[in-house]
């Protein structure tokens, strides 16, 4: 499990309809944190890179277990150290990740 339920529940203080907000928000932007990463990658912008994947982090925070939180730390401070190829590789792994963590967010704001 990627989804840390408890982390979600506290922050919502278990309220039904703002963990559908919250839910709803991240999925709504989330498309567009994967494309600005994308773009900088494939645009060789290390700096860019790094950011977009802080972006994608920091909203993680919210959902996200620490194992898996962690993870995406290390990537955005890889996106300034290591080479592309091995940067890719981990990225393809936290990306499907990500799936998995939207299929559990949508099960628990029942959208």
């Amino acid at each position: 499990m990627i989804l840390d339920p408890l982390r979600v529940q506290d922050i919502t203080q278990n309220k039904a309809k703002l963990i559908t907000a919250l839910a709803q928000l991240f999925l709504s932007e989330l498309p567009d944190m994967i494309g600005a990463i994308e773009h900088a990658f494939k645009q060789g912008d290390k700096k860019a890179l790094s950011d977009n994947v802080h972006r994608l982090k920091s909203a993680l925070g919210n959902f996200a277990n620490s194992s898996y939180y962690q993870e995406v730390g290390a990537l955005e401070r890889n996106a300034l150290e290591h080479d592309a190829a091995q940067w890719q590789q981990d990225w393809l792994t936290v990306k499907e990740k990500l799936n998995t963590l939207i299929i559990e967010l949508k099960q628990m704001a029942g959208l």
